[in-house]
C-alpha cells in the first residue's frame, strides 16, 4: 500500500472531478481541488486559467496534479469549429 499523497486537481465540481475526489479522500489521500471561483472552503485554492494566474503557495508539496477542467458539454453547442478549438 502506497503512503498518503497530496493531490491538487482541477475541474473537482465537475461530475468526473468530484466522483475522483470523494475516490481519493476514501484512499486517504489530500485533494487539493484548484477553483476559478472566491475560496470558500480550506481545501480549495485560487486559479484563474484564462490569465495563467494561481495561488502556489497552498500548493507546496503536492505529488500530483490531474487536470480535469475544461468547456462543459452543455456550457454551449459542440460544432465543428467549436470541438476544433
Amino acid at each position: 500500500m502506497r503512503p498518503p499523497q497530496r493531490i491538487a486537481v482541477t475541474g473537482a465540481s465537475g461530475l468526473i472531478g468530484t466522483a475522483l475526489a470523494g475516490l481519493l479522500k476514501s484512499e486517504g489521500h489530500t485533494v487539493q481541488r484548484l477553483v476559478r471561483r472566491p475560496v470558500v472552503s480550506a481545501d480549495e485554492v485560487t486559479w484563474d486559467p484564462t490569465n495563467g494566474t494561481v495561488d502556489l503557495a497552498p500548493l507546496e508539496g503536492v505529488n500530483a496534479i490531474i487536470h480535469l477542467a475544461g468547456a462543459g458539454v452543455s456550457d454551449k453547442r459542440w460544432n465543428s469549429k467549436y470541438r476544433a478549438t
